[in-house]
C-alpha cells in the first residue's frame, strides 16, 4: 500500500536557552520561520496500513537565517539540515544546532494530497 500524503507538518521547537517551546504548522513548500530557522518541508506522509508500526514522516530542509538588521546586508543562508524526520523516532535523524531543537509531530489536512 502507499503511504498517504498530506499538504501540512506539525512541527514542535524548543529555544534551548530561554527553554520555549512552540508548536506549529508548516505547510508543504511553503518556508515558515522560527527565531533564526526556516523550515521548509518538501513531504509530509503517514505510514500505510500495512505498515507495521504507525509513524508520521518528513522529508524537509531546516535554514539558519539570521533576521535582516536595516543598513546591513542579509546574512546568507546555512543549511542546518536536509532529510526525513520521524515522529516515531525524533532522535533518529535529529535537527543538530546549538540553540535550537525541532522535530515533528505528525502530518495532517482537510484531506490527504495524490499520493505520488
Amino acid at each position: 500500500m502507499k503511504r498517504a500524503r498530506y499538504d501540512v507538518a506539525i512541527i514542535q521547537a524548543l529555544d534551548k536557552v530561554s527553554a520555549e517551546t512552540i508548536r506549529f504548522e508548516a505547510p508543504v513548500g511553503q518556508p515558515i520561520r522560527y527565531k533564526s530557522l526556516v523550515f521548509t518541508v518538501r513531504a509530509c506522509e503517514l505510514s500505510a496500513p500495512d505498515e507495521r508500526a504507525p509513524d508520521a514522516m518528513a522529508y524537509m530542509t531546516v535554514d539558519s537565517q539570521p533576521r535582516a538588521v536595516a543598513g546591513r546586508p542579509t546574512p546568507p543562508a546555512r543549511q542546518t539540515f536536509r532529510g526525513w524526520m520521524y515522529a516515531a523516532a525524533p532522535g533518529l535523524n535529529p535537527l543538530e544546532h546549538p540553540v535550537y531543537d525541532a522535530w515533528l509531530i505528525t502530518c495532517r489536512a482537510a484531506t490527504p494530497a495524490s499520493a505520488g
